[in-house]
């Protein structure tokens, strides 16, 4: 099944097939995903769509003959796995319209978002096609200490194995590109579980992959319940497990196989710190974006903006005249039109978790900037202030379209405040003192931060990841090659000791 009969074929009462080893497989269990609110049509005219879920049989087939499997992608050379990588992110260009518009079905994500996230895989792919060429070798002599003279070392790093990569629903073509292509890259064969919401999309880049000339032996997305899920991550052929999602989730996989790598890109509430001397000009539409953008469903959303009493008026009168702006031009509400910033969460049960944290903060004394209103999933932008570092509006993640503002008096209680968190991402500063701002950046208690930026801001190809609660390991295309390699030391002697010359 290529990727245009994917595209084209319509599922009527059928599923869509999973991948095992490279080939399309049917399953007796299906699990049926409806369309984000009937946005768009979708294949074959039908409002509904299911996709096979993978049953403990396929799992257990998927790693039958590991061995081979690891030789296969380990002696694949590098030229080859470069151009592999570059015909993927060729592919993501030439499908860039259906690809935007089944991401906004499954999840919701406005149209304009979508688009620029198949941009963004593309240039993910394209990255790990040029670090696959060079990456991970260097040479060590061996005359750096006496006992070393006459010899040298070749350090490379090899490939650990089968990764499996486990990703979430809000990002779900570029998340798993991100593990996928410095997989590809490193030389690892893969196991993908994909989120419910966004399989179908996971199962694209799947066809796109084998188009591009991966061997087929090397990629299976299963869709999996939880006891398979979690059969797959013990698994003792797989060596490396990759997740994104929810910290709960995440630190529990790690308690699971405390001796293979786990790589965990998990949440956060990001906070914003701006100085008595910020630039305002623009600064108050830039935190709207970054808080409302996707509903607020990105890890590293805007969640907290503490800002200096003498602009804090200043600030969120801005804020709110950008909300209400936004409102009144239709940018907020159907994710398939264009221009819209936000739409609908990505299912009731979340709309609710969120909408009750928002009521329980405000009768404990918090005040709400913009008027409180829900429509089924789709919650207005919440813009809070007198809120408490209890709250859970500022405690948790909130992943939904809420931002507390606070103002303080002295830089040194707002980074106390920000640095007080249980998660730590990645943070901004805004100030017209770039020597200061950096100064600043270096005791705030983050992987990641940003100067004269909003902490969503981030490169593909830049270092990306969390500590306390946020996550363990490190993302962006090469770190995650590192992730998914160790050092192999090749020692061989070039001339005679030197003692035996006399």
């Amino acid at each position: 099944m290529d990727i245009n009969g994917l595209f084209s074929g319509s599922p009527g009462n059928s599923a869509f097939p999973f991948l095992l080893k490279g080939k399309w497989r049917s399953g007796e269990n299906r699990r049926t995903y409806f369309p984000f609110s009937g946005l768009l049509p979708v294949p074959g005219g039908k409002d509904v769509w299911s996709v096979d879920q993978a049953e403990r049989t396929d799992l257990e087939e998927a790693l039958r003959d590991a061995g081979n499997t690891r030789r296969i992608m380990r002696d694949l050379p590098r030229f080859r796995r470069s151009r592999i990588l570059e015909n993927v992110s060729r592919l993501l260009e030439e499908h860039r319209e259906p690809l935007a518009k089944l991401i906004v079905q499954e999840v919701g994500k406005p149209l304009s978002a979508a688009r620029f996230e198949v941009d963004r895989a593309a240039t993910t792919f394209r990255t790990a096609a040029h670090a696959a060429a060079d990456f991970g070798t260097s040479w060590m002599p061996g005359d750096s200490v006496p006992q070393g003279i006459g010899m040298n070392g070749l350090v490379e790093r090899i490939p650990k194995g089968f990764v499996l990569a486990v990703t979430p629903y809000n990002f779900p073509l570029n998340l798993l590109a991100h593990k996928v292509a410095p997989a590809i890259a490193a030389g690892c064969p893969l196991l993908v579980k994909p989120a419910p919401f966004g399989s179908l999309t996971a199962l694209m880049l799947g066809a796109l992959l084998l188009e591009a000339g991966l061997p087929p032996d090397a990629l299976s997305i299963l869709p999996a319940d939880i006891p398979g899920t979690l059969s797959l991550v013990e698994h003792p052929e797989v060596e490396v497990v990759s997740f994104t999602g929810s910290d709960v989730v995440g630190w529990s996989l790690r308690d699971r196989v405390p001796r293979k790598t786990v790589v965990l890109e998990l949440g956060g509430n990001a906070g914003v710190l701006v100085t008595k001397d910020a630039e305002m000009d623009g600064l108050p539409e830039k935190l709207v974006s970054g808080a409302f953008a996707y509903a607020g469903q990105v890890c590293i959303s805007v969640q907290r903006v503490l800002v200096h009493r003498s602009l804090f008026d200043r600030l969120v009168s801005g804020m709110v005249g950008r909300v209400e702006h936004l409102e009144k031009e239709g940018f907020i509400g159907d994710p398939g039109r264009d221009g819209v910033l936000m739409g609908p969460l990505i299912q009731e049960s979340h709309a609710e978790k969120v909408w009750g944290r928002v009521q329980r903060a405000v009768q404990e004394g918090a005040t709400a900037l913009t008027p409180l209103r829900r429509e089924g999933t789709l919650i207005h932008p919440v813009i809070l202030t007198n809120t408490k570092e209890s709250d859970e509006v500022e405690s948790e993640e909130i992943f939904g379209p809420v931002v507390t503002v606070i103002p303080f008096d002295r830089t040194k209680e707002a980074i106390d405040r920000l640095n007080r968190s249980k998660y730590g991402l990645q943070a901004g500063i805004f100030t017209k003192n770039l020597e200061e701002g950096l100064g600043l950046a270096g005791n705030i208690d983050c992987p990641g931060v940003f100067v004269n930026e909003i902490p969503t801001f981030r490169l593909d190809h830049w270092p990306y990841g969390g500590i306390r609660h946020s996550g363990s390991g490190t993302e962006g295309v090469v770190y995650a090659m590192e992730e998914m390699t160790r050092p192999r030391l090749t020692g061989f002697r070039t001339r005679r000791q030197e003692s035996e010359l006399r």
